[in-house]
């Protein structure tokens, strides 16, 4: 979890350092950030240094006297966090406790862990996972009938909405279909298990916190009077709990500060509701809106093109997004004939593409990836869906292109960590009945006995020793060796947990950083991190996407059913949300930009600018996209 960062209390210091950073803002992000104390709104169009601004704001905060550790800051995803709590530490002189900087979730697992007793857990609770809800749940349905309220996963669904406040127990209580009742059954039953076991789950982190503000007044007002100033980053993904949970903690001092893209919202089925972000003037009586719309990443071809795009969508804050770049190349769009057809084109392109790169930069001697003569600058082919990478994962291997895939089987996932942790866990909390099966199935009845025993001996040793003992006591390793052909990865995976568990002094401090890493954090550095991504292709959905950058973009998949995809044409609301979605993928490219598809084209490919597309199809002579529309179905 983000921890607390250290920094100066002399407001002179902190003041001289705030001016040295504004200097490099543009007008639109000064404002912004020496903006008065009432609610503000800034609306960061995409590339337009908005995390800049935010931890610039802070730091102008604190050079106007506020306390450093009586500000707040939140976000969704521990890089993000992590990286405001670099930038706010790198402008800041060590000394009093600073601003606390964190997800919302880390937020609410540490005040939960302050007040657990009125929580109804003791301060060594553990966090349920989704696999780790999943068990419980079928713990919980265990011996009805398979199909009660629709199964465990749909069960878990129906809990999912009413913890992030799309439905309420109510709702379902008075729903006519069967499984709705049924479902109500079972997250009642669900919800007691949860604390039987001494545990939360991930939804809890921020539901339970708000049951705690407002069944205890007294708490609320302590946190409020701790946190008197709130800034919020990614404004445009909350969902309606999580804007429940910063209007208890704003109070009456409605000194929040908030940033976001409503452009960029692209999570609705994990319940963000764009209105959130659009009534904010309404919401916050004498409210500031300001606009960010200056973008330094993108030239100026792909921005002009993006913009085209989504002023298709009604639902938005209106901006216009402008850049100094220059134009660069046109957009490419390529028909192929089939998904392998697309994948050697893209394929193609990276390898050609590669070799003009080398060329330019030999003289600045950059490393030559693996035994490739290819000279990768940062590339990502993005993608709709997970099962579409297939074809251009065969592509790259059959081409000898190294490349990686972002959010594959996470490793706090993979079932020799878990089999660790759930020793840790057990050892932790012995309530915790999902960990304790878990055991029991590794280990049967006569060796969890054993092993029972020296984890409750050595509950307050710290999570190497643990770790360490698990290992010992199982003979894990070798158990891996007679049990999966690929054990040395596996024993690697053991390797770097030893390594992160190092890092730690206590076991709870330890599963809550397990607990709450994201999508797309790793136990590894971020430094490793971005060497990787320089040196490989990288292949991830456009929604693991949002937040990064790359100088090559390629967007597979831009055709009807996949983008906008079959189960989001229900509604206007979904096919601009799909078409947020198609914005953000063209957003992330800093130089280069191409989209392909085979089969229909996506209508929202028409909605660019024909002068800035270079039009290329493998399967006709038509030298443009008009010309080759003809040849399809007419897309209302």
């Amino acid at each position: 979890m983000p921890t607390d960062q250290k920094t100066s209390s002399s407001e002179g210091a902190a003041g001289h350092r705030s001016a040295r950073l504004g200097a490099g803002l543009n007008p639109q992000q000064q404002r912004a950030v020496e903006a008065p104390d009432r609610p503000l709104l800034i609306v960061a169009g995409a590339g337009t240094g908005k995390t800049r601004t935010l931890t610039s704001r802070i730091i102008h905060l604190i050079g106007r006297g506020a306390p450093p550790e009586s500000i707040c800051a939140i976000t969704f995803t521990n890089k993000a966090a992590k990286e405001m709590s670099d930038r706010v530490h790198a402008m800041t002189v060590n000394g009093s406790t600073g601003p606390y900087i964190g997800t919302f979730h880390s937020l609410g697992a540490r005040i939960l862990r302050a007040e657990a007793r009125l929580a109804g857990r003791t301060s060594n609770f553990v966090i349920f996972d989704e696999h780790d809800s999943l068990r419980l749940m079928k713990q919980v349905l265990r011996g009805a009938d398979a199909a009660t309220g629709g199964g465990p996963a749909a069960c878990l669904r129906r809990t999912g909405e009413i913890k992030n406040g799309v439905r309420s127990p109510d709702d379902l209580a008075a729903s006519s279909l069967a499984r709705d009742r049924e479902a109500l059954a079972a997250y009642e039953h669900y919800e007691t298990e949860l604390a039987k076991n001494n545990a939360f789950d991930f939804d809890d982190l921020i539901t339970k916190t708000l049951h705690l503000f407002k069944e205890h007044p007294d708490v609320l007002r302590r946190y409020q009077q701790r946190f008197r100033y709130l800034l919020v980053d990614e404004y445009q993904d909350l969902n309606n709990t999580q804007y429940e949970f910063v209007r208890l903690l704003a109070g009456d001092a409605r000194r929040v500060s908030v940033v976001g893209d409503d452009q960029q919202m692209i999570y609705g089925w994990r319940y963000a509701n764009l209105d959130i972000f659009l009534n904010f003037e309404r919401e916050w009586p004498g409210a500031q809106v300001m606009l960010l719309e200056e973008n330094y990443r993108s030239t100026s071809t792909i921005i002009t093109a993006a913009s085209a795009l989504i002023a298709n969508n009604r639902r938005q804050q209106p901006k216009t997004l402008h850049t100094r770049n220059e134009p660069g190349d046109p957009i490419a769009v390529f028909e192929a004939s089939s998904e392998e057809d697309e994948a050697a084109w893209v394929v193609e392109q990276i390898e050609s593409r590669s070799m003009n790169y080398e060329s330019r930069t030999e003289r600045k001697k950059k490393t030559v990836i693996h035994n490739s003569k290819l000279m990768l600058p940062s590339t990502a082919v993005l993608y709709r869906t997970n099962a579409q990478s297939r074809a251009i994962e065969q592509a790259l291997i059959e081409r000898g292109i190294p490349y990686r895939i972002f959010g594959g089987f996470k490793f706090y996932e993979r079932q020799e960590i878990k089999d660790i942790i759930a020793a840790l866990r057990y050892a932790s909390n012995p309530l915790d009945s999902v960990s304790r099966e878990r055991l029991l199935k590794l280990l049967g009845k006569g060796r969890f006995a054993s092993l029972d025993v020296g984890l409750r001996d050595r509950a307050a040793s710290p999570p190497l020793a643990l770790v360490h003992f698990f290992l010992e006591q199982t003979d894990y390793l070798a158990y891996l060796g007679r049990n999966f052909s690929n054990a040395d990865e596996r024993r690697e995976n053991v390797t770097e947990l030893i390594h992160f568990a190092s890092q730690f002094e206590l076991v709870p401090e330890f599963l809550e950083r397990m607990s709450l890493l994201q999508a797309t954090d790793t136990i590894a550095g971020e430094r490793e991190r971005e060497r990787t991504r320089k040196n490989i292709v990288n292949l991830m959905t456009i929604h693991l996407a949002k937040g990064l950058e790359f100088d090559r973009v390629f967007v597979i998949g831009c055709a009807e059913g996949l983008l906008p995809h079959a189960r989001s044409m229900e509604s206007e609301a979904e096919i601009e949300e799909e078409r947020r979605l198609m914005y953000v993928a063209m957003t992330r490219a800093r130089r280069e930009l191409s989209l392909s598809f085979s089969g229909i084209p996506s209508r929202f490919l028409f909605e660019l600018p024909s002068e800035l597309v270079r039009f290329e199809s493998s399967s006709s002579d038509a030298t443009t996209l008009e010309d080759d529309e003809e040849r399809y179905i007419t897309i209302d």
